[in-house]
């Protein structure tokens, strides 16, 4: 499988932030945009490996709704410090953007 370049979305709800990639539609959280975009690099290792093991690549690209892809548009670029977190293989860049931390 080919490494994708992916997008991102980090905001807050409540007392948490959750970091959603758009084009799996898949959403984690944490108590800051570091560790929500931490957990979202693990679910998605965790997604690929699964599809993978089942032969099921073709629903790997599950995009968000519209209104995800709009939040990314108005966010300020956000780029998470260098703490030795390596991307999933089957990921080759994250676009990441914060709403209003």
């Amino acid at each position: 499988m080919k490494a994708l370049m992916v997008h991102a979305v980090l905001y807050r709800e409540d007392d948490l932030f959750l970091a959603h990639c758009l084009e799996f539609d898949l959403v984690a959280q944490g108590e800051t945009p570091e560790q929500a975009y931490h957990n979202l690099l693990d679910a998605i290792e965790l997604q690929t490996e699964f599809v993978r093991e089942q032969g099921d690549l073709d629903n790997l690209i599950q995009p968000a709704p519209v209104e995800y892809w709009q939040m990314l548009a108005s966010a300020e670029r956000f780029t998470p410090p260098a703490n030795g977190w390596q991307l999933p293989s089957s990921v080759s860049a994250v676009e990441c953007g914060l709403l209003n931390a």
